[in-house]
């Protein structure tokens, strides 16, 4: 990673097309039965001793006044792919509450009473989260009406297009594809 960001290779890029897509494949490796539980979970730990010798970087950016506040939703234990976007977030200058996974419903809903963000990103990776997603998804509308609310993970890549039911402000099928579409929501 080191000498890809010395030849010039912005971090985004390294985040989203270098260790994205390695925990892609290990979680597809993973779901076929061809790594073992252990091993997905060591990849999982050394992606993110990796990204945390970004952090230097990440952190140091000037700050925009905007607050993203991201987590997984309902039981679901799988991180990589929020905490990445709110690295990538915190890059872009936004000041993040990353409250990474299977956190209760009344923890987000607290955390958006004292935080005040202006966005919030919901992750889920497994499908049987969905249905857990689409509630708290209701139940945030239902308390917050003009917050910003945004969902993406893996388990939406084959729900023909699911969250265009719910009452969300945006699905992104990336971390870049949130950036830009928050950059051009909130200037």
């Amino acid at each position: 990673m080191d000498n890809a960001q010395r030849q010039g290779v912005p971090l985004p890029a390294i985040y989203e097309q270098v260790l994205a897509r390695t925990m892609h494949e290990v979680g597809e490796l993973w779901h076929r039965n061809i790594l073992t539980v252990d091993k997905e979970h060591y990849a999982t730990s050394v992606t993110q001793t990796v990204m945390s010798r970004f952090y230097d970087e990440i952190f140091s950016q000037p700050r925009k006044q905007l607050t993203l506040l991201s987590c997984s939703v309902g039981s679901e234990l799988h991180e990589m792919g929020v905490r990445m976007l709110s690295d990538l977030f915190e890059y872009q200058g936004w000041d993040t509450y990353y409250m990474g996974a299977s956190v209760p419903d009344a923890a987000i809903l607290n955390a958006i009473r004292e935080r005040k963000p202006d966005l919030v990103a919901l992750s889920v990776t497994m499908p049987p989260y969905l249905p857990v997603c689409e509630q708290l998804v209701r139940n945030l509308r239902s308390e917050y009406p003009e917050l910003k609310i945004a969902v993406g993970g893996q388990a939406f890549r084959t729900t023909q297009a699911l969250w265009e039911k719910w009452p969300i402000d945006h699905y992104a099928s990336s971390a870049s594809a949130l950036i830009q579409w928050a950059s051009s929501t909130f200037g």
